[in-house]
């Protein structure tokens, strides 16, 4: 039997990578809080040197995002 992770309250995190302008989005299920995202050695979740724009906590962030940046 494996253990299977409780989804938790998805995490929206809109990001631009260094080589582009153009915003990602990516909904966490998997994390309880925004922290591990922001924390500055955090290199397993988003691309090394990305700039975080917005985090929303909270399912209507995902489509607000999409709306607001177009993706």
């Amino acid at each position: 039997m494996s253990y299977v992770i409780p989804e938790q309250i998805p995490i929206a995190v809109v990001y631009t990578v260094p080589r582009g302008k153009k915003p990602r989005l990516k909904v966490f299920t998997d994390l309880r809080t925004p922290d591990p995202i922001i924390a500055p050695r955090a290199k397993k979740y988003l691309p090394e040197g990305s700039e975080i724009l917005e985090i929303g906590v909270g399912s209507a962030f995902e489509a607000r995002y999409k709306k607001k940046y177009g993706i």
